[in-house]
């Protein structure tokens, strides 16, 4: 016996098959591959916590299975052998479940297929996170692991070569059910819809092709150049002349500094939660020339492009595919935003993020808006991190905003500066380290004691609020008319399990709103009108900033002020109408509010989709 044959006959004896007949074992093989799918679609869904024997219907469970043993059959053609196709099915199954359950606790939605357009922004910050399993995970881990070694027992099958004969009829099958379920309103007429938040109800494989379906943007009912004339009459854009202090004395801003702020919020809008102290009291007491409220997010606990993109566009996304991110897919060169309108009116753009440039494609998206000028972490001097160093933590808000005070005193005197800042110091995860983080603020009452994610989270607000009370008393102290815009851009995911306790398993509109509510404050180191308590949706915030600021305004902002009145708050959960009535998403609106979305849904698609015929001097401003 050769040396390699040896070889060969002590790896044989390592592994112990079963001895089937032939018979046998085609009849095992085939078996292998109808009840492989099943077990592949039960570890995910129990991945997820939902009983889909239980929880789903027939019909459900039926449109999940398609898309397991579609992924089978893939691998069956691939590997030419059963038992290897079964392998791969049901590891990457269990490995996108993985996924989905993840995506579920740091983001608190489920897996979408503009995921797959953003995994440079997922690694980037993937290793903010804990991943220590929990049980259900240990469990399925364990099934699948027992699953693979079971199916490794069997004997080892010659490999079946490719033949078209045999691909055919299946390839036929698989394509038939596509058409179905791609062209036709099947789907539709299942009352099925894509889950944002939630793989309950559809399940994962079935909500992530339906998601897939509704890609593809559909006209509005009624779209048409006469129709888009009835809903823009009346609110043409303003010119582009301006000065900083009319003859009348009115006072415009020469400096105009928004500041999204990553994961800010005001917990305390949550039902029960009580903490030992105010985590914003700064913020809280600013009165004076100051407008502030509530502004409602279409996004939770991640995606913070979406809430970027709505305040520099004041396009919704709650009329976009679920899951999309326009950022990836929606914006071209040209696009009109707030950039380009206050870049019109002389201002001098900057763009500032202290965090990697590979995020959610902004060096491009910054590009196409206009910015003059970009910076990223790199680019900011002296930095200083929280809760880690420069590989683990995030730059602090008080280090963001001296890079501000720089940029700002850089400077000509006198020359109109709008500095939009991304900030990064309260980016989840929470309680991976306290590192120059104090525990100062934490929750009391019944919650106390039970979450500690969410006490560093309002640790993290704190220091905020300190931080930004140092950059008003910085331009307390400027002549330079200057507004400051500081709002949040979700609310953050510290604990799939806190949400649930303070607001329920399945809440109405109303309460599911509240984890969409982030503050607002619009300050000013010069006389404008005050007013708290405003409460208006993301897509809107940027129409106010103009209003406020007394700076031209375009034909949209008019008419987004004018939809405010009717429809104060317009996001991916639902819409509030004047009275305060809340209509969740797939829910029937009233006449009146109906018409006035509509007019709204029909101006987003000319602006973003029908973009050859976009109605430019509507959307920017005129000559």
């Amino acid at each position: 016996m050769t040396n390699s044959t040896a070889t060969k006959e002590k790896r044989r004896l390592r592994w112990p098959r079963l001895a089937l007949s032939e018979a046998k074992y085609r009849w095992v093989g085939r078996g292998t591959l109808v009840l492989a799918p099943l077990l592949a679609f039960s570890l995910v869904e129990y991945l997820n916590y939902n009983d889909p024997w239980q929880d789903f219907s027939p019909v459900q469970i039926g449109l999940n299975l398609i898309w397991y043993y579609l992924l089978e059959l893939i691998f069956y053609y691939i590997r030419g052998r059963r038992v290897s196709a079964a392998k791969w099915a049901l590891g990457i199954a269990w490995g996108l479940g993985m996924t989905n359950h993840y995506l579920i606790s740091f983001r608190g939605r489920t897996l979408f297929p503009g995921d797959f357009l953003t995994l440079g922004t997922a690694l980037n910050v993937a290793g903010g996170y804990d991943y220590s399993l929990d049980q259900m995970q240990l469990n399925t881990l364990l099934i699948l692991v027992l699953a693979l070694l079971a199916l490794s027992l069997l004997p080892k099958e010659e490999r079946i070569p490719f033949a078209w004969q045999r691909f055919l009829p299946p390839a036929g099958i698989a394509g038939v059910v596509l058409a179905v379920f791609f062209c036709t309103g099947f789907v539709e007429n299942q009352g099925i819809e894509p889950s944002m938040w939630t793989t309950r109800g559809n399940g994962l494989a079935l909500n992530f092709s339906v998601c897939l379906k509704y890609m593809r943007v559909e006209k509005p009912e009624g779209y048409s150049g006469e129709a888009l004339g009835n809903v823009t009459e009346g609110t043409g854009s303003d010119g582009t002349s301006v000065t900083v202090t009319d003859p009348d004395g009115t006072t415009r801003p020469v400096n105009v500094i928004v500041i999204m702020n990553e994961s800010f919020s005001d917990l305390s809008v949550l039902p029960g939660v009580e903490t030992n102290m105010d985590a914003m009291p700064f913020l809280r007491s600013l009165t004076e020339n100051t407008i502030k409220g509530y502004a409602y997010s279409s996004v939770f606990g991640g995606t913070t492009a979406n809430s970027e993109y709505e305040f520099l566009t004041g396009n919704t996304t709650a009329y976009l595919p679920a899951g999309t991110v326009p950022y990836q897919m929606y914006v071209s060169d040209g696009d009109p935003t707030l950039v380009s309108q206050i870049s019109a009116l002389g201002y001098h753009t900057i763009a500032a993020h202290p965090y990697r440039s590979s995020g959610w494609n902004r060096p491009s998206v910054y590009s196409n808006f206009g910015f003059d000028e970009v910076y990223f972490e790199s680019d900011f001097q002296n930095r200083e991190y929280m809760r880690g160093d420069s590989k683990t933590g995030y730059v602090t808000d008080r280090c963001n905003y001296e890079n501000l005070i720089r940029m700002y005193e850089e400077k000509e005197a006198g020359e109109p500066l709008f500095l939009f800042n991304v900030t990064m110091q309260n980016h989840s995860g929470y309680q991976m380290a306290w590192t120059n983080l104090p525990k100062e603020v934490w929750l009391t009452g019944e919650l106390e004691g039970r979450f500690q994610t969410v006490n560093q989270y309002l640790s993290l607000v704190y220091q905020s609020d300190q931080a930004f009370e140092e950059l008003i008393a910085y331009f307390s102290q400027v002549d330079e008319p200057t507004m400051i815009l500081l709002f949040g851009d979700h609310q953050p995911q510290v604990a799939t399990n806190f949400y649930t306790d303070v607001l329920g398993n399945d809440p109405d509109t109303a309460l599911a709103q509240k984890k969409q509510m982030v503050p607002f404050f619009l300050w000013a180191n010069y006389d404008i009108p005050e007013a708290e308590g405003v409460e208006l949706s993301l897509n809107y915030l940027s129409a106010l900033l103009m209003d406020a600021a007394n700076l031209p305004m375009t034909g949209y902002q008019k008419y987004l002020l004018e939809l405010w009145e009717t429809a104060p708050v317009i996001n991916t959960v639902g819409v509030r109408d004047a009275d305060g009535n809340w209509y969740g998403e797939n829910e029937a609106l009233p006449a009146g509010l109906e018409e006035a979305v509509s007019g709204y849904q029909m101006l987003l698609y000319n602006n973003i989709f029908d973009k050859s015929n976009r109605l430019e001097n509507f959307f920017s401003l005129t000559e």
